[in-house]
Protein backbone atom coordinates (compact mmCIF):
# COMPACT_ATOMS: atom_id res chain seq x y z
CA UNK A 1 0.00 0.00 0.00
CA UNK A 2 1.41 3.05 -0.82
CA UNK A 3 1.74 6.14 1.25
CA UNK A 4 -0.45 8.18 -0.56
CA UNK A 5 -3.02 5.92 0.39
CA UNK A 6 -2.46 5.63 3.53
CA UNK A 7 -2.25 9.45 4.10
CA UNK A 8 -5.53 9.75 2.47
CA UNK A 9 -7.29 7.10 5.07
CA UNK A 10 -5.76 9.42 7.43
CA UNK A 11 -6.68 12.32 6.75
CA UNK A 12 -10.15 12.06 4.68
CA UNK A 13 -11.24 8.76 6.24
CA UNK A 14 -10.86 8.74 9.51
CA UNK A 15 -13.23 5.96 10.17
CA UNK A 16 -10.38 3.84 9.15
CA UNK A 17 -9.22 4.25 13.06
CA UNK A 18 -12.37 2.91 13.88
CA UNK A 19 -12.71 0.38 11.76
CA UNK A 20 -8.83 -1.16 11.95
CA UNK A 21 -9.36 -1.62 15.92
CA UNK A 22 -12.93 -3.83 15.45
CA UNK A 23 -12.62 -6.63 17.98
CA UNK A 24 -15.68 -9.52 17.60
CA UNK A 25 -18.01 -10.89 20.08
CA UNK A 26 -20.46 -7.89 20.72
CA UNK A 27 -24.25 -8.54 19.71
CA UNK A 28 -26.02 -5.70 21.01
CA UNK A 29 -25.42 -2.30 21.04
CA UNK A 30 -24.15 -1.04 24.40
CA UNK A 31 -25.74 1.96 25.72
CA UNK A 32 -25.10 4.95 24.87
CA UNK A 33 -23.70 7.23 27.27
CA UNK A 34 -25.32 10.70 26.69
CA UNK A 35 -28.91 11.27 25.48
CA UNK A 36 -30.92 10.55 23.19
CA UNK A 37 -32.62 14.14 21.68
CA UNK A 38 -35.27 14.46 19.07
CA UNK A 39 -34.74 16.73 16.62
CA UNK A 40 -38.03 16.34 15.01
CA UNK A 41 -39.04 12.61 13.91
CA UNK A 42 -35.23 10.99 14.63
CA UNK A 43 -32.96 11.01 18.06
CA UNK A 44 -29.15 11.97 17.75
CA UNK A 45 -26.62 11.22 20.31
CA UNK A 46 -25.68 14.04 22.77
CA UNK A 47 -23.07 13.44 25.38
CA UNK A 48 -22.12 16.39 27.67
CA UNK A 49 -19.88 16.39 30.46
CA UNK A 50 -18.38 19.50 32.71
CA UNK A 51 -19.81 21.45 35.42
CA UNK A 52 -23.29 22.38 33.97
CA UNK A 53 -23.17 26.53 34.06
CA UNK A 54 -19.57 27.06 32.57
CA UNK A 55 -19.14 28.59 29.70
CA UNK A 56 -18.40 28.60 26.49
CA UNK A 57 -19.49 24.77 26.04
CA UNK A 58 -17.05 22.94 24.12
CA UNK A 59 -18.53 21.08 20.86
CA UNK A 60 -16.12 18.34 19.19
CA UNK A 61 -17.19 17.71 15.62
CA UNK A 62 -16.02 14.57 14.64
CA UNK A 63 -13.89 13.62 11.70
CA UNK A 64 -15.38 11.65 8.49
CA UNK A 65 -17.22 8.41 9.86
CA UNK A 66 -16.13 9.17 13.41
CA UNK A 67 -18.25 8.65 16.49
CA UNK A 68 -18.30 10.18 19.87
CA UNK A 69 -15.85 7.56 22.12
CA UNK A 70 -12.77 8.25 19.55
CA UNK A 71 -12.99 11.51 21.48
CA UNK A 72 -12.96 10.02 25.06
CA UNK A 73 -9.81 11.68 26.08
CA UNK A 74 -10.11 15.36 24.97
CA UNK A 75 -13.95 14.94 26.25
CA UNK A 76 -12.74 13.93 29.63
CA UNK A 77 -9.84 16.45 29.62
CA UNK A 78 -11.47 19.79 28.68
CA UNK A 79 -14.78 18.35 31.13
CA UNK A 80 -12.23 18.71 34.09
CA UNK A 81 -12.62 22.81 33.82
CA UNK A 82 -15.17 23.35 30.91
CA UNK A 83 -18.73 22.18 29.55
CA UNK A 84 -18.02 19.84 26.65
CA UNK A 85 -20.32 17.57 24.29
CA UNK A 86 -19.80 14.87 21.57
CA UNK A 87 -21.94 13.85 19.74
CA UNK A 88 -22.75 11.31 16.84
CA UNK A 89 -23.78 12.60 13.68
CA UNK A 90 -26.97 11.00 11.65
CA UNK A 91 -25.98 7.56 10.52
CA UNK A 92 -23.32 7.50 13.18
CA UNK A 93 -23.07 5.59 16.42
CA UNK A 94 -26.04 5.70 18.40
CA UNK A 95 -27.81 8.36 16.20
CA UNK A 96 -30.61 7.97 13.39
CA UNK A 97 -30.06 7.54 9.95
CA UNK A 98 -31.07 10.96 8.27
CA UNK A 99 -33.05 10.91 4.66
CA UNK A 100 -30.89 14.24 3.57
CA UNK A 101 -27.70 14.53 2.02
CA UNK A 102 -24.32 14.31 3.96
CA UNK A 103 -23.50 17.60 3.40
CA UNK A 104 -22.15 20.23 5.12
CA UNK A 105 -25.44 22.40 5.24
CA UNK A 106 -27.35 19.83 6.04
CA UNK A 107 -25.21 17.85 9.23
CA UNK A 108 -24.58 21.95 10.89
CA UNK A 109 -28.56 22.28 10.42
CA UNK A 110 -28.82 18.86 12.88
CA UNK A 111 -26.39 20.06 15.13
CA UNK A 112 -27.89 23.05 15.39
CA UNK A 113 -31.42 21.82 16.30
CA UNK A 114 -29.53 19.45 18.50
CA UNK A 115 -28.47 21.98 20.46
CA UNK A 116 -31.64 23.70 20.41
CA UNK A 117 -33.81 20.97 21.19
CA UNK A 118 -31.17 19.72 24.37
CA UNK A 119 -30.57 22.90 25.96
CA UNK A 120 -26.96 23.45 24.97
CA UNK A 121 -27.09 27.16 25.31
CA UNK A 122 -24.26 29.13 23.38
CA UNK A 123 -21.55 30.84 23.13
CA UNK A 124 -19.48 27.82 21.73
CA UNK A 125 -15.92 27.04 21.16
CA UNK A 126 -15.99 24.76 18.45
CA UNK A 127 -13.25 22.11 17.54
CA UNK A 128 -13.27 20.19 14.80
CA UNK A 129 -10.89 17.24 13.80
CA UNK A 130 -9.78 16.36 10.29
CA UNK A 131 -13.41 16.71 8.31
CA UNK A 132 -14.76 18.37 11.62
CA UNK A 133 -12.74 21.42 10.67
CA UNK A 134 -15.05 21.94 7.52
CA UNK A 135 -17.77 22.25 9.33
CA UNK A 136 -17.14 24.07 12.21
CA UNK A 137 -16.43 26.56 9.45
CA UNK A 138 -19.83 25.86 8.33
CA UNK A 139 -21.62 26.40 11.45
CA UNK A 140 -19.68 29.65 12.08
CA UNK A 141 -20.69 31.30 9.06
CA UNK A 142 -24.33 30.64 9.45
CA UNK A 143 -24.47 31.44 12.84
CA UNK A 144 -21.56 33.46 13.99
CA UNK A 145 -23.70 35.13 16.94
CA UNK A 146 -22.92 31.95 18.70
CA UNK A 147 -19.52 30.50 17.92
CA UNK A 148 -17.07 32.50 20.95
CA UNK A 149 -13.95 30.46 19.52
CA UNK A 150 -12.52 27.77 17.21
CA UNK A 151 -9.92 24.64 17.63
CA UNK A 152 -8.85 22.90 14.08
CA UNK A 153 -7.39 19.39 15.19
CA UNK A 154 -5.66 18.24 11.92
CA UNK A 155 -8.21 19.51 9.72
CA UNK A 156 -9.29 18.68 6.45
CA UNK A 157 -9.06 22.37 4.06
CA UNK A 158 -10.70 23.11 1.11
CA UNK A 159 -7.48 23.77 -0.82
CA UNK A 160 -5.88 19.96 0.05
CA UNK A 161 -7.53 18.38 -3.32
CA UNK A 162 -6.21 20.78 -5.36
CA UNK A 163 -2.31 20.77 -3.39
CA UNK A 164 -1.93 16.92 -2.78
CA UNK A 165 -0.32 14.74 -4.86
CA UNK A 166 -2.68 12.64 -6.55
CA UNK A 167 -5.60 13.37 -4.27
CA UNK A 168 -8.35 11.99 -6.77
CA UNK A 169 -7.01 8.43 -7.73
CA UNK A 170 -6.39 8.14 -3.58
CA UNK A 171 -9.84 9.45 -2.94
CA UNK A 172 -11.22 6.87 -5.33
CA UNK A 173 -9.28 3.86 -3.54
CA UNK A 174 -10.53 5.29 -0.46
CA UNK A 175 -14.20 4.55 -1.54
CA UNK A 176 -13.48 1.44 -2.37
CA UNK A 177 -12.19 1.20 1.08
CA UNK A 178 -16.02 1.81 2.38
CA UNK A 179 -17.44 -1.08 -0.10
CA UNK A 180 -14.94 -3.04 1.52
CA UNK A 181 -15.40 -2.57 4.63
CA UNK A 182 -19.26 -2.90 4.18
CA UNK A 183 -18.62 -5.90 2.88
CA UNK A 184 -16.46 -7.03 5.83
CA UNK A 185 -19.19 -5.86 8.52
CA UNK A 186 -21.86 -8.21 6.51
CA UNK A 187 -19.45 -10.90 6.76
CA UNK A 188 -18.47 -10.46 10.61
CA UNK A 189 -14.72 -10.53 10.03
CA UNK A 190 -13.65 -6.52 10.31
CA UNK A 191 -11.86 -7.45 13.28
CA UNK A 192 -9.56 -9.44 11.12
CA UNK A 193 -8.36 -5.82 10.28
CA UNK A 194 -7.10 -5.25 14.06
CA UNK A 195 -3.45 -6.89 13.83
CA UNK A 196 -2.93 -4.75 11.05
CA UNK A 197 -3.30 -1.52 12.03
CA UNK A 198 -4.19 -1.77 15.57
CA UNK A 199 -2.36 1.36 17.89
CA UNK A 200 -1.37 0.10 21.71
CA UNK A 201 -3.19 3.50 22.96
CA UNK A 202 -6.41 1.51 21.89
CA UNK A 203 -5.95 -0.79 24.97
CA UNK A 204 -6.00 2.33 27.14
CA UNK A 205 -9.45 3.61 26.48
CA UNK A 206 -11.93 2.39 29.26
CA UNK A 207 -13.16 -1.13 28.69
CA UNK A 208 -16.72 0.38 27.80
CA UNK A 209 -15.03 3.23 25.00
CA UNK A 210 -13.57 -0.27 23.26
CA UNK A 211 -16.48 -2.28 24.03
CA UNK A 212 -18.81 0.62 21.83
CA UNK A 213 -16.32 1.28 19.28
CA UNK A 214 -15.88 -2.72 18.46
CA UNK A 215 -19.25 -2.96 18.64
CA UNK A 216 -20.21 -0.32 15.65
CA UNK A 217 -17.29 -1.01 13.48
CA UNK A 218 -19.59 -4.14 13.13
CA UNK A 219 -22.37 -2.46 11.93
CA UNK A 220 -22.47 -1.63 7.84
CA UNK A 221 -24.32 1.12 8.25
CA UNK A 222 -21.58 3.32 9.35
CA UNK A 223 -19.74 2.77 6.02
CA UNK A 224 -22.63 4.16 4.44
CA UNK A 225 -22.56 7.27 5.73
CA UNK A 226 -19.03 7.24 5.95
CA UNK A 227 -18.88 6.99 2.26
CA UNK A 228 -21.81 9.09 1.63
CA UNK A 229 -19.89 12.45 4.05
CA UNK A 230 -16.87 11.47 1.55
CA UNK A 231 -18.89 11.63 -1.49
CA UNK A 232 -19.55 15.26 -0.38
CA UNK A 233 -16.74 16.02 0.37
CA UNK A 234 -15.92 18.83 -2.39
CA UNK A 235 -19.02 19.95 -1.33
CA UNK A 236 -18.16 20.74 1.89
CA UNK A 237 -14.98 22.20 1.19
CA UNK A 238 -16.75 25.00 -1.34
CA UNK A 239 -19.07 25.51 1.49
CA UNK A 240 -15.83 26.42 4.02
CA UNK A 241 -13.93 28.64 1.64
CA UNK A 242 -16.76 31.11 1.81
CA UNK A 243 -15.60 31.64 5.20
CA UNK A 244 -12.44 34.39 4.31
CA UNK A 245 -12.42 36.34 7.51
CA UNK A 246 -12.85 35.60 11.17
CA UNK A 247 -11.83 38.84 12.54
CA UNK A 248 -10.12 38.66 15.97
CA UNK A 249 -12.05 35.21 16.66
CA UNK A 250 -9.86 33.47 19.37
CA UNK A 251 -8.29 30.65 17.28
CA UNK A 252 -5.73 27.41 17.11
CA UNK A 253 -4.99 25.36 14.40
CA UNK A 254 -3.41 22.31 15.11
CA UNK A 255 -0.74 20.13 12.56
CA UNK A 256 0.07 16.33 13.53
CA UNK A 257 3.50 16.36 12.70
CA UNK A 258 4.49 12.73 12.94
CA UNK A 259 6.30 11.32 10.33
CA UNK A 260 6.79 7.27 10.34
CA UNK A 261 9.81 5.72 9.41
CA UNK A 262 9.63 4.28 5.55
CA UNK A 263 12.21 2.61 3.77
CA UNK A 264 11.10 3.74 0.64
CA UNK A 265 12.60 7.09 -0.76
CA UNK A 266 9.79 8.21 -2.41
CA UNK A 267 7.37 6.87 0.33
CA UNK A 268 9.37 9.10 2.77
CA UNK A 269 9.29 11.78 0.43
CA UNK A 270 5.29 11.52 -0.58
CA UNK A 271 5.47 11.67 3.38
CA UNK A 272 7.47 14.68 3.67
CA UNK A 273 5.02 16.67 1.00
CA UNK A 274 1.86 15.82 3.04
CA UNK A 275 3.03 17.10 6.32
CA UNK A 276 4.47 19.86 4.16
CA UNK A 277 1.24 20.92 2.63
CA UNK A 278 -0.73 20.59 5.07
CA UNK A 279 1.38 22.75 7.42
CA UNK A 280 1.20 25.45 4.75
CA UNK A 281 -2.65 25.12 4.72
CA UNK A 282 -3.09 24.83 8.05
CA UNK A 283 -1.20 27.87 8.81
CA UNK A 284 -3.98 29.63 6.35
CA UNK A 285 -6.56 28.96 8.75
CA UNK A 286 -4.61 30.33 11.68
CA UNK A 287 -4.41 33.54 9.47
CA UNK A 288 -8.37 34.05 9.14
CA UNK A 289 -8.22 35.37 12.70
CA UNK A 290 -5.71 38.14 13.92
CA UNK A 291 -5.85 35.85 16.96
CA UNK A 292 -4.88 32.59 15.20
CA UNK A 293 -2.61 30.33 16.53
CA UNK A 294 -0.59 27.64 14.49
CA UNK A 295 0.94 24.91 16.56
CA UNK A 296 2.64 21.51 14.71
CA UNK A 297 2.48 18.30 17.17
CA UNK A 298 5.86 16.84 15.80
CA UNK A 299 4.83 13.33 17.67
CA UNK A 300 1.24 13.51 17.23
CA UNK A 301 -0.60 11.24 13.85
CA UNK A 302 -3.77 12.51 13.04
CA UNK A 303 -5.57 10.16 14.76
CA UNK A 304 -3.37 9.82 17.54
CA UNK A 305 -3.41 13.33 18.15
CA UNK A 306 -7.11 12.61 20.06
CA UNK A 307 -6.83 8.44 20.55
CA UNK A 308 -3.45 8.86 22.37
CA UNK A 309 -4.31 9.53 25.82
CA UNK A 310 -0.58 11.59 25.71
CA UNK A 311 -0.90 13.44 22.52
CA UNK A 312 -5.02 14.58 23.68
CA UNK A 313 -3.35 15.82 26.58
CA UNK A 314 -1.70 18.56 24.15
CA UNK A 315 -5.15 18.96 22.59
CA UNK A 316 -7.16 19.96 25.75
CA UNK A 317 -4.52 22.57 26.55
CA UNK A 318 -5.22 24.44 23.50
CA UNK A 319 -8.88 23.81 23.59
CA UNK A 320 -8.95 25.02 26.92
CA UNK A 321 -6.80 27.96 26.10
CA UNK A 322 -9.14 29.24 23.35
CA UNK A 323 -11.88 28.85 26.31
CA UNK A 324 -10.03 31.23 28.52
CA UNK A 325 -9.59 33.55 25.70
CA UNK A 326 -13.17 33.38 24.91
CA UNK A 327 -14.04 34.10 28.43
CA UNK A 328 -10.97 37.18 28.44
CA UNK A 329 -12.62 38.75 25.34
CA UNK A 330 -16.24 38.82 26.44
CA UNK A 331 -17.44 37.15 23.06
CA UNK A 332 -21.23 35.86 22.93
CA UNK A 333 -22.74 35.29 26.37
CA UNK A 334 -26.49 33.78 25.03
Amino acid sequence: MSFDRVRLIARLTTIAMVCSLALTGCSSAPPPPGQMVDIGGRSLHLYCTGPQDAKPTVIIEGGLGEMSPSYHWVQAGVSQQTRVCSYDRAGLGWSDDSPEPRDAEHMVHDLHELLKAAHVGPPYVLAGHSLGGLLILGYTRRYPEEVAGLVFLDSSHPEQKARLPDYERNERWGKRIFSAMKVAAHLGVTGLLRSQFKDEWFDEFPPEVQTSLSYFVSNPRIYDTGRAELDYFDVDASDAAQVTSLGDLPLVVLTAGRLKKHSDPEELAHAQAYVKIFSELHAKYAALSSRGRHVILPEAGHISLVGDKRHAQDVVKNILEVVAEARASGGPTQ
